[in-house]
């Protein structure tokens, strides 16, 4: 276990900055009686040094630990206030470096407090349990500090995940099996990931990228960003944004939405096969095919279906736009 320190402030480099703000202040001529404009003195407020902030202690407490994996066992992660790094690899063990975190001015209270995390990293009855919460004793009073935890997780990129975590970011990269996911609070950002997904978001934001798997995702109040997305997705979204950049292996595209801000962008539009509906909103295309937007008193359709067998893109939104962009009309692809 290791505990690290930030250190104190100086109290003389305090006192003198102090000192100084004071000085400056009283040889003004606007508190000499000399009427200088109320502009001028904010030009000056704001020149002066700001004060020094009472600093943070941090207190960490490191816990490593390595756990063999057996094929078709699952891993649970259940997380509270955690930032979480999850990489997979190509050994048959789990690797766990969990930092225990307290933040708080005064050293003894972030010492005292960084006690109330609990932990478990265990394999139990065929399943790895991980996971972290908080307990106040019951004569603790109010908890003072700022307390996270920090995972950083290498397991076998085929492993069976479930994962929850609240107020805390996310972050999974090179995983290839049976994920799924729940999170509420921060933020999920993922790369280079195949096999079966599913993740529910509540106030989470979502960025990935180079997804090829049957994904499943619903989302609430969430901006989510797509790009390079392959294999088969089924999207819900409500009261949200939705972007979503489809690779050339995508075999199929869903989106169930409401008042959720949609932009589609390919390639080329002549790649894909598109069915979208909107509901008291509208559909924006290129200008070579926007003869194909039927309007139907409060809705508006595109159906767009070139010559070929395509990977279908189907959408349905209402009180929001919807809008298809292709070549040079992508941005940040």
């Amino acid at each position: 276990m290791k505990i690290y320190q930030s250190p104190h402030p100086s109290p003389s480099t305090e006192k003198q900055g102090k000192d100084l703000n004071n000085k400056l202040f009283t040889s003004l001529p606007f508190f000499q009686g000399e009427g200088l404009g109320w502009g001028i003195l904010i030009l000056l407020l704001l020149s002066l040094p700001a004060r020094s902030q009472t600093p943070v202690q941090v207190v960490t407490r490191v816990i490593e630990k390595e756990l063999p994996y057996i094929d078709g066992q699952r891993v649970r992660l259940t997380a509270q206030k955690a930032d979480i790094t999850l990489k997979g690899w190509n050994r048959p063990t789990i690797s766990v470096k969990l930092r225990l975190v307290a933040k708080h001015p005064d050293k003894a209270t972030a010492e005292r407090e960084v006690g109330y995390h609990q932990y478990v990293l265990q394999a139990e009855k065929g399943l790895i349990d991980l996971s972290n919460r908080f307990v106040i004793p019951q004569r603790g009073g109010k908890l003072q500090s700022q307390l996270k935890a920090i995972y950083e997780i290498s397991l076998p990129n085929k492993a069976l995940l479930t994962l929850s975590n609240s107020f805390g970011d996310i972050h999974l990269s090179d995983l290839a099996g049976d994920v799924n996911l729940t999170f509420e609070f921060g933020k999920l950002a993922f790369e280079d990931v195949s096999g079966k997904v599913s993740i529910s978001s509540s106030y989470g934001d979502i960025d990935g990228r180079n997804m090829t798997a049957v994904l499943t995702l619903k989302a609430e109040k969430s901006d989510v960003t797509l790009r390079d997305l392959g294999g088969t997705a089924n999207l819900k979204s409500r009261y949200g944004k939705l972007s979503i950049l489809p690779a050339s292996t995508l075999d199929a595209l869903t989106v169930d939405a409401a008042r959720t801000e949609i932009l589609v962008s390919v390639n080329r539009l002549s790649d894909f096969r598109f069915d979208v509906i909107s509901t008291f909103s509208d559909i924006r295309v290129p200008q070579e095919v926007s003869d194909q937007v039927s309007k139907y008193g409060g809705k508006q359709v595109f159906g767009y279906q070139p010559t070929g067998r395509k990977p279908d893109i189907r959408i349905q939104n209402s009180y929001s736009p919807i809008t298809i962009q292709d070549g040079k009309s992508v941005v940040n692809r």
